[in-house]
């Protein structure tokens, strides 16, 4: 399944259509979900997903706290609801997308392929969440991959997991061993030039690639060497030759072998059977599908090009006098319509509630965004705008948003490279750092600061991506620019290339 980054998207809204079902808002620890159906079953996914995080903190040993930022995910049911949030969703049960004005899931529940669940699909996502969130490195795509396929495929029983469990239809692209592809394709290659039967495969062989490595103590103590020698900039096939002590045909027919007749998997009592984790739900009584939709759209990045398009069918999904249908009316005003019309659904929004972070974010991203379209009225925007960053900070210093943007506003100021500025760019990376813009940011300030190794260290993963191809070329050439300490003419530190995925 593909990590798709939300500033690639260009939204197709298909002909309203009446909510069939109501939908539920259920809140955890770590998850914010939105669904339709059984209130009951919601309970169930989101305490499952729960347990799947314990899992993940117990396999990995991490004792970082919950992100003060709550994924969101949404579950939607059809092609038609999933294109309503993603153009040129053929072929996916859903998607992962970090953007700098959120971090979302969504995921098709009526959809069901041969190759995949989509209960797989939903952790096959979460499992690239939680890596770039408490393990944000740069990592070989094989390994991206193949650790979400090797975690999606974990079972919930009535009172045992089970670990290492294969997917039927993975396995049986591994049937003609004939077809695979060369390992020091896998390994080394670049997974965006392949097709999408060698995709098919290149997913499967990472799945097992990761299983082989994974099940054996040796040989994950190894993967972590190899790991780490990635992260600290290692050439690929130097770290691979000192860390796993083989060559590439080797072990091509290690992992062979393995897949025919040496894979086992782990049954394990399930934590849900002692402790199930709260869940506070909340019945979004009358809410239309467009309106969720709408708000789950609003939570991506959106390009200028597409703006007019959405923005008359965004506005028109949120026409009612409802609490949801206010703050969607607002967010699509603020960030991309009418600065008066966003002020008057905040204004009367904030008397409400006036420490809500939400809103004050969104008073100065109207600021913001007129700035950015009136260069003669650019530093009075600016200057309003980081006035209600300010505020929306005191109202929860972990809204990354908020800190990314409050950053936009200082970029007119005499100091903006100062010290203050890059802190406050790489605590927003520090919070969100699978959201591959702030790290681009952040790097390149402190290149034009002349910190040129910290901001290789932020580049090195971006550059490494396997999607977003003109980002990656972006990072590519900002990293050459870092390694060869030269800070001349630098791009726009808040400006990315347009989106080509």
């Amino acid at each position: 399944m593909r990590r798709v980054l939300a500033s690639f998207f260009i939204l197709l809204w298909l002909a309203p259509t009446t909510a069939n079902a109501e939908w539920f808002r259920a809140e955890s620890a770590n998850f914010v979900v939105y669904s339709e159906g059984e209130e009951s079953d919601l309970v169930g996914r989101v305490r499952q997903l729960e347990e799947f995080d314990r899992l993940l903190r117990m396999m990995t040993g991490t004792e970082a706290p919950p992100s003060p930022n709550k994924l969101n995910i949404y579950m939607v049911r059809g092609r038609g609801q999933l294109d309503r949030i993603l153009q040129s969703s053929a072929g996916l049960g859903g998607f992962y997308a970090p953007s700098p004005d959120g971090i979302v899931a969504v995921v098709d529940q009526g959809w069901r392929e041969d190759w995949m669940t989509h209960e797989e699909v939903l952790l096959h996502e979460y499992s690239h969440h939680f890596m770039m969130q408490y393990f944000p490195a740069s990592y070989p795509a094989w390994y991206v991959e193949g650790f979400a396929e090797y975690l999606a495929t974990i079972r919930f029983a009535d009172a045992m997991l089970e670990i290492g469990r294969f997917n039927p239809a993975r396995a049986s692209w591994l049937a003609d061993r004939s077809g695979w592809l060369p390992l020091d394709t896998l390994l080394f290659g670049d997974p965006t030039r392949l097709n999408g039967a060698e995709t098919a495969k290149f997913y499967a062989q990472s799945w097992l690639l990761v299983h082989y490595l994974m099940r054996d103590a040796d040989r994950r103590g190894r993967l972590a060497r190899y790991l780490a020698a990635m992260t600290a900039g290692a050439e690929p096939r130097t770290a691979f030759a000192e860390a796993f002590a083989t060559d590439v045909s080797t072990l091509q027919r290690e992992i062979s072998r393995y897949g025919g007749t040496g894979m086992t998997y782990s049954r394990l009592p399930r934590i849900s059977a002692a402790e199930a984790a709260e869940v506070e739900v909340v019945r979004l009584a009358g809410v239309p599908d467009e309106l969720i939709l709408a708000r789950a759209s609003l939570q991506l990045t959106w390009t200028p090009k597409v703006t007019d398009r959405f923005l008359g069918r965004a506005l028109g999904a949120a026409d009612g006098d409802g609490a949801l249908a206010r703050r969607v009316r607002a967010r699509a005003e603020a960030l991309y319509g009418d600065g008066a019309a966003a002020d008057r659904q905040l204004d009367s929004l904030l008397a409400e509630a006036p420490g809500d972070v939400e809103l004050l974010y969104l008073k100065g991203m109207r600021h913001l965004v007129a700035g950015r379209r009136d260069e003669a009225a650019r530093a009075r925007h600016f200057a309003e705008a980081k006035r209600w960053f300010v505020r929306a900070h005191r109202a929860d210093e972990n809204h990354f948003p908020t800190l990314y943007r409050y950053a936009e506003s200082l970029s007119l100021e005499p100091d903006f490279l100062s010290e203050n500025t890059s802190n406050i760019l790489l605590l927003a990376h520090q919070i969100a750092p699978q959201v591959e813009e702030i790290a681009m940011t952040a790097a390149n300030v402190l290149i034009r600061r002349g910190e040129y190794d910290r901001a290789a260290a932020l580049l090195v993963p971006v550059g490494a991506s396997r999607h977003r191809g003109r980002m990656r070329q972006a990072a590519v050439a900002l990293l050459a620019k870092a390694q060869a300490r030269d800070n001349r003419d630098l791009p726009d530190p808040f400006a990315f290339p347009d989106p080509d995925e």
